[in-house]
């Protein structure tokens, strides 16, 4: 079965595909999540179909941006391109980069932004060792569904600040240690768009709306407390 409706083509989005109510009222669409059926309307005639769920996990690879440069014994933080929107993925080193190099890379989770990621890599050995631009440093997976929601960080901001935070170090292996462990949380370091925290956790004592359950009255002498007595009388 085919269907048409006019849709948007966008550069970047957390789903593979976002139905609109155009395209589910034009074929009366129906999502059976407990049944695990859709079902569709095509010439007053309703066709079912079951999920095709994915149970494999999805597979990106991660490749580097530009020409990096690692010292000797030296752990630096690459930026590399990851084919995904935004999500939490689990990394797993090159087989092959291995073979071919003597560089250490870590089994990790990342957190992939705008497609963008960071990827630490430690050189053992005594010179400096040079990665190419779009060398494929491993692969990335995620399990089907467990995208998180798009966010959109102004980079060069958040680059910035975290140069900032690191200039005073002059240990470049500690450096950028510490900048990869700033980029895992670089949404804090994006101050572009104003943001409201919100306090979900009660209060340990509970309170009602009320005033002091006792306050302190002002010194009188009892001459004023008796004219005072009298005057509300």
């Amino acid at each position: 079965m085919s269907t048409s409706i006019k849709a948007y083509v966008v550069k970047d989005l957390c789903a593979e595909c976002i139905l609109g109510m155009d395209f589910i009222s034009k074929y009366k669409f129906i999502i059976n999540a407990d049944e695990r059926v859709v079902s569709i309307c095509d010439h007053e005639k309703r066709i079912k179909l079951e999920f095709d769920v994915n149970q494999d996990e999805i597979c990106y690879p991660a490749g580097t941006i530009s020409y990096t440069y690692i010292p000797p014994q030296g752990t630096v933080s690459i930026p590399v391109n990851i084919g995904i929107s935004s999500a939490k993925v689990s990394f797993r080193p090159s087989y092959q980069l291995a073979q071919q190099s003597s560089m250490i890379l870590l089994n990790n989770t990342l957190t992939v932004n705008q497609q963008k990621s960071h990827i630490s890599i430690y050189n053992p050995t005594s010179y400096f060792y040079t990665l190419p631009k779009g060398v494929t440093l491993g692969t990335t997976t995620v399990p089907a569904l467990s995208f998180s929601k798009c966010t959109s960080i102004n980079r060069e901001l958040v680059d910035d600040y975290i140069n900032k935070l690191i200039r005073h170090i002059t240990d470049l292996k500690q450096g950028e240690e510490i900048k990869a462990i700033l980029h895992q949380h670089e949404k804090l370091f994006d101050t572009s768009k104003p943001a409201i925290a919100i306090n979900v956790k009660p209060h340990e004592i509970k309170t009602l709306d009320h005033p002091l359950p006792s306050s302190r009255p002002y010194r009188s002498t009892p001459d004023k407390n008796e004219r005072n007595n009298e005057s509300r009388k």
